[in-house]
């Protein structure tokens, strides 16, 4: 079969590219090639389903679906957020929290659109669309970029704010740090978005959500999310660094501390034990030390699965980019001359021709599993910061609507406990007035005795 157009035609199934001379959509996606010096052919667009095989259209569908439940997840912890008293959501900086579920649903919000929208990729049969003839393609590449962005500024701010007030004992519970922290968890998501718009601008490429094009995407936009993950684990690692260090030194300290006299009869030969005071020094530092590393295992947690995932998503991209870019290279012509061989041959049996295609796209299950460990993201999140004291204030809520708790408990327990300890922080002025978890903070030493424990004045 053939295309006919005049005294020319493209085999089956390429189109002549000459019918469709509007210069609208992304162009530089349309594969075309020429076969004579008055003939070009280009294969049908979306470009996807000739190079990939159709379980990839399916796993791509199912991903997507994957983002109603993490929407819903994060909806639900803004609700608690809002609703709840604070004793009930049991966060430190709450602000901080309401910002990362934020940046979420800006993620999940760019790939459930599309669930519903159903658009139109191509804008005619050999050219997809882009940001400046879709508007759907505008906003799910926006909200992409914003909620990804805006997601690993906020994981960045929280470990931050962890390290400033272990490792530092800095206050950070005035307005001024919150509004900073805002202006930063929204600003630079922002600029970054009215950077990457009109310089890489967007169009469809693989799924039903735009994505931004190679054209410089990583110095504008994927290099500066791998750069934030980076720093956000980097913070995050190095403030449990500092706790351990911490706990090594006072062991040490222990240790070459001048013994005292041992008990029982070394004449028979009975064991002697150390001093009380070196056993219950490491026994105290070990304590200290435990409850700062359990206020922080999921900001840790959350670091190290984000920082996978976005390398990983990079690796992906940038490997995606470059065989894109060996596709327009001489030493490529060969095997795409076979592989359009063998599609013109088998008609649209395109089965028979995909292992030829292997110089056009990227491996299916690389671009399958990024996608699923984008959508999956918001349930991991939701599961680390969901408490069961939440599921209680529901509870409690639905059963007595019209009564609320108005103790305020927000950081009087469960802030993370300094470690320069040259004042106390609010946190531990508030316990003594009211203590929410009185064995927890009975167990803790007070500043004198830690000053001591770990050689500080």
């Amino acid at each position: 079969m053939a295309n006919s157009t005049g005294s020319e035609s493209c085999p089956y199934p390429f189109l002549n590219q000459a019918l469709y001379s509007q210069r609208a959509g992304d162009t530089h996606a349309t594969f075309c090639g020429q076969i004579s010096p008055t003939l070009s052919c280009c294969l049908p667009c979306p470009l996807e389903q000739w190079i990939y095989s159709d379980s990839l259209h399916f796993y791509v569908r199912i991903a997507q679906w994957f983002n109603v439940p993490a929407l819903c997840c994060q909806v639900f912890l803004l609700l608690s957020f809002a609703v709840l008293p604070r004793e009930r959501t049991q966060v430190q900086g709450r602000y901080l929290s309401v910002g990362l579920c934020v940046g979420l649903v800006l993620l999940e919000l760019a790939f459930i659109v599309p669930l519903g929208t159903q658009p139109d990729v191509c804008y005619n049969a050999i050219t997809p669309r882009d940001m400046y003839t879709s508007m759907s393609c505008a906003w799910t590449g926006a909200l992409l970029e914003m909620g990804s962005m805006a997601g690993l500024v906020w994981i960045l701010l929280r470990s931050l704010y962890t390290h400033l007030r272990v490792c530092w004992d800095i206050e950070l519970t005035t307005p001024r740090f919150k509004w900073i922290a805002h202006a930063l968890g929204w600003g630079l998501p922002a600029f970054f978005l009215a950077i990457s718009l009109p310089i890489t601008k967007l169009s469809y490429r693989l799924t039903s959500t735009c994505l931004p094009n190679p054209h410089e995407s990583f110095i504008t936009w994927f290099g500066w999310l791998i750069a934030f993950a980076l720093l956000g684990a980097l913070i995050q690692f190095a403030t449990t660094g500092f706790c351990l260090v911490v706990f090594l030194r006072s062991y040490m300290s222990a240790s070459k501390a001048p013994s005292g006299p041992r008990f029982g009869n070394s004449t028979q030969g009975t064991a002697t034990s150390a001093p009380p005071s070196i056993t219950s020094t490491r026994r105290v530092a070990w304590r200290r030390v435990q409850q700062v590393l359990a206020l922080q295992w999921r900001n840790i947690l959350l670091s190290f699965v984000v920082i996978v995932d976005v390398v990983y998503s990079g690796i992906v991209y940038v490997l995606m980019t470059n065989t894109e870019d060996k596709d327009n290279s001489s030493t490529q012509t060969n095997q795409i001359n076979e592989w359009s061989s063998c599609l013109i041959e088998s008609g649209r049996n395109k089965a028979e021709c995909l292992e030829l295609a292997k110089p056009l796209r990227f491996g299916e299950g690389q671009v399958v599993a990024t996608l699923f460990m984008a959508s999956l993201i918001g349930i991991f999140t939701f599961c680390l910061m969901i408490r069961w004291s939440m599921i209680q204030g529901w509870w409690e809520l639905i059963r007595h609507p019209l009564r609320r708790d108005s103790v305020d408990f927000e950081l009087v327990s469960h802030s993370p406990k300094h470690m320069s300890l040259t004042k106390p922080l609010a946190s531990e002025k508030a316990a003594s007035v009211t203590d929410v978890r009185p064995n927890e903070e009975d167990d803790m030493p007070n500043d004198e005795e830690v000053k001591k424990l770990f050689g500080w004045k």
